[in-house]
């Protein structure tokens, strides 16, 4: 696949998500900031992201395997749930963890510092984007590496 088609892939698959955790990131942020503590408004804003991000990567993916198994005339339940589950634990899981506890809230409060409020924490963000969607898209790539080498039968993956 060329990389103008994987850039398109990259921005339907974590554009939207990106636009509302940006937002999502400032109002943690603000409401953090009520504090006093720079510390407490890096955290929220980090908190914020990450509830407007997964929101979307969660509601859309789970989603597409209601219609995926519809499709294929298969009940949607509990098993398909836990595959979407087990599927964005692979894709974000070793980058969230890093991200989540150290890059995001550092590079968040160091922007909030040297620049100022919302500013700073959407410099900080998207730094912290960079170093996050590096690992993430290695991990969304080799997943769709490997479900591509299996052969497909009537089941989900």
């Amino acid at each position: 696949m060329s990389s103008p088609s994987r850039l398109a892939r990259w921005l339907a698959r974590y554009g939207v998500a990106e636009v509302v955790g940006t937002g999502t990131a400032v109002a943690g942020a603000w409401v953090g900031a009520l504090t006093g503590s720079p510390v407490a408004a890096a955290y929220g804003g980090a908190i914020g992201e990450n509830v407007g991000y997964y929101g979307v990567i969660v509601l859309r993916d789970l989603l597409g395997a209601r219609r995926d198994a519809h499709a294929r005339d298969v009940a949607f339940g509990a098993r398909e749930a836990a595959l979407v589950g087990r599927d964005l634990a692979l894709e974000f899981g070793p980058g969230e963890l890093l991200d989540s506890l150290v890059t995001r809230p550092l590079l968040m409060g160091l922007g909030a510092y040297w620049l100022g409020g919302g500013v700073g924490i959407v410099a900080g963000k998207l730094a912290a984007d960079l170093l996050f969607y590096s690992v993430v898209i290695g991990a969304h790539e080799a997943r769709l590496h490997a479900r591509d080498r299996v052969p497909r039968t009537g089941t989900r993956r």
